[in-house]
């Protein structure tokens, strides 16, 4: 969409998110479109506030963390019933790992006063096979959770099309 008003003779503009431009140059005015459109072009799924198996956080997860280009951590905090009370990225890496501080994840979880969380980071090569440095920060979150009374819910990883629940497969390996 072109920008409304006249931004040549010096009146306002206002781009196609309806942010004004102000007294801009036409060339400036296009740009600024371009750079403020470029991160609303992605929507997110809502999951606050409601309670998700791992089946449908996952899928939920793959739309959020679809076309990333970069490793990237979120953070489902949970109540007391289990319901989403908050998603928050947490930590960005780069194309093949990202470093992550627990103590960063349960100072969010203490801050939102949750019950539980569940860690959900991408894999942009696709692969969800957890590493042996994946596994081995599950197992470390979770102990961390029990002294702090947060329950690790599940520690997940999404590829492009698919998912990895810990859970999930601790359920599988006990039957």
């Amino acid at each position: 969409c072109p920008p409304e008003g006249d931004a040549g003779t010096g009146m306002a503009a206002t781009n196609s998110v309806g942010v004004r431009t102000g007294n801009v140059s036409a060339g400036t005015s296009i740009f600024a479109m371009v750079v403020l459109e470029r991160p609303l072009s992605k929507v997110y799924p809502e999951i606050e506030g409601v309670a998700y198996s791992s089946v449908e956080l996952g899928q939920a997860m793959i739309a959020h963390f679809a076309g990333e280009e970069q490793e990237s951590v979120c953070v489902a905090f949970t109540d007391a019933q289990n319901n989403i009370i908050k998603l928050k990225t947490l930590f960005i890496g780069g194309r093949s790992e990202c470093v992550l501080y627990p103590d960063q994840i349960f100072k969010h979880a203490l801050r939102y006063s949750a019950s539980g969380l569940v860690m959900v980071h991408n894999h942009p090569s696709g692969n969800i096979k957890p590493s042996q440095q994946d596994l081995a920060f599950a197992k470390r979150l979770e102990r961390g959770g029990k002294l702090l009374g947060i329950q690790v819910l599940d520690f997940m990883i999404v590829g492009n099309d698919q998912y990895y629940s810990w859970r999930e497969q601790e359920l599988q390996a006990q039957s």
